[in-house]
Parts: C-alpha cells; structure tokens; sequence
C-alpha cells in the first residue's frame, strides 16, 4: 500500500498545498476553482466535481504566473 494517496502526485497541486505555501484558505479555494473552471472550458469534463481540490500544477502556474 502506497504511504500517499495516488492522486497527489507531483504533477498535481490541492489547497491544502496552496495553503501551506502561505496563502490564506479562501484564496487556495478560488484558485483551484478558478483552475478547475479553465480545465473545463477546455473540455476536461471530470473537474466539473465540486468538491474536487487536486489540479495540475501548469494550470495553477498559468494562472499565478510563477513557479511553484
């Protein structure tokens, strides 16, 4: 059995991560809705759940303009 959930890779970023990078609950939310929201206007129709908070970090990088 795998110590880390399969779905926190390193390729994917969730709010909890955001939040320990030092930005405040609310603001880790609306990123990763905000993110969730370009995936779906491309056509990625799994991140249409609500209470899904893993996305790929590219995306949080496109919208943060930064590195993380």
């Amino acid at each position: 059995i795998p110590a880390e959930p399969l779905f926190r890779s390193k390729d994917t970023i969730s709010n909890k991560d955001l939040i320990s990078m030092g930005y405040r609950p609310s603001t880790a939310n609306a990123i990763i809705h905000q993110a969730r929201d370009i995936l779906v206007s491309r056509g990625y129709t799994f991140y249409e759940r609500k209470r899904l908070m893993v996305v790929p970090k590219s995306i949080v990088k496109e919208l943060l303009g930064m590195e993380l």
